[in-house]
């Protein structure tokens, strides 16, 4: 498989470089003509065909992924300084990740930018081992597990829709195919709406094989694990568990967190059910004689409806992210430094 992959990759770069060969032949034979006339002007031409090859691929590398952990964190008492700070690294690169997700609300964004301001400060005040390790304590405890439980929760709806129609069409009278179609289908575009939502800023085959991934244990842990979990409600923890990159991926790991958010998720208490539209409940107004029910707008769901049919990143928001490995760099030298 792993070879079948790499030969698939190949095929898509073959035309790159088959594009990248002409642009340095007719760009070549251009500055040529060029510095014939004026030696300024070949030099100028030579810096613009450079800048608009190398701008697609700065645009397409800013929406790439940070690069994942290659062993979890240490154990707490366990490895030694190095080990600590390059896990205090990877931890303030997943919080800028985490940061530009617009989706988040303000006041965890405003936790994650805590967080950042805490590690600065324990980096820059040349730090001890165990310095480092209640630091990475502090934000793996707090802003990264907060964002996860906020992620668990904002796109509860989403999947639970997903899952009932499932339900409904398994209950239905269908032969196996179709269940078993129904339900690649449930848990493919499960998988794949987590990952653009916990996700946005991410090139299509990262997000294509966190969602392959994702689906595949989900089904997989299902059929070893409990039958009361559905394998639709199963995907959505495994994408959040993904969306970590200090940490490698690790599928048994990822399974058992899964299951236990998914226990936690259960376990809380359901919001409680709508009034009905002809009872009177919370404050009513008296105008002109007449009561009136004061009524709250819930806007959320616009926005719900507008995630749900997210297709991925445009033209416009690739063109939009160029330089953004500039501004990441800024961002993790300041708080590197």
């Amino acid at each position: 498989m792993q070879q079948l992959r790499q030969a698939a990759a190949r095929e898509r770069r073959a035309p790159i470089y088959w594009w990248l060969l002409l642009m340095v032949v007719s760009g070549g034979a251009l500055v040529w003509m060029v510095h014939d006339h004026s030696r300024p002007g070949a030099f100028f031409v030579a810096i613009l065909l450079a800048a608009a090859w190398a701008a697609p691929l700065v645009a397409l590398n800013s929406l790439a992924a940070p690069p994942r952990a290659k062993k979890p964190a240490p154990a707490p008492g366990a490895g030694g300084f190095h080990d600590w700070l390059t896990q205090a690294r990877m931890l303030g690169r997943v919080l800028l990740y985490y940061q530009d997700n617009p989706e988040l609300p303000p006041d965890l964004q405003q936790e994650i930018r805590a967080a950042r301001a805490d590690l600065r400060d324990v980096l820059g005040a040349h730090p001890l081992r165990d310095d480092l390790e209640r630091v990475c304590g502090r934000v793996r405890e707090g802003a990264i597990r907060n964002v996860k439980e906020w992620f668990a929760r904002e796109y509860r709806r989403d999947i639970r829709e997903l899952a009932n129609d499932y339900e409904q069409a398994a209950a239905a009278s269908m032969d196996a195919d179709k269940r078993m179609a129904a339900l690649r289908q449930a848990v493919e575009k499960a998988a794949a709406m987590m990952s653009r939502n916990c996700m946005p800023r991410m090139l299509e085959r990262e997000r294509l094989a966190c969602a392959v991934d994702c689906a595949w244990l989900a089904v997989q842990g299902v059929v070893a694990g409990p039958e009361h979990v559905s394998p639709v409600d199963l995907v959505e923890m495994l994408v959040i568990e993904w969306s970590d990159f200090s940490e490698p991926w690790r599928p048994a790991t990822a399974l058992r967190r899964a299951l236990a958010r998914l226990d936690r998720a259960d376990a809380q208490p359901a919001p409680p059910e709508p009034p009905p539209p002809g009872e009177l409940s919370g404050d009513v107004v008296v105008r002109n004689g007449k009561r009136y029910r004061r009524v709250r707008v819930r806007r959320k769901h616009r926005r719900h409806h507008r995630r749900f049919w997210n297709r991925g990143p445009s033209i416009a928001d690739v063109c939009l992210s160029f330089g953004q490995w500039l501004r990441y760099s800024i961002r993790a030298w300041m708080l590197y430094r």
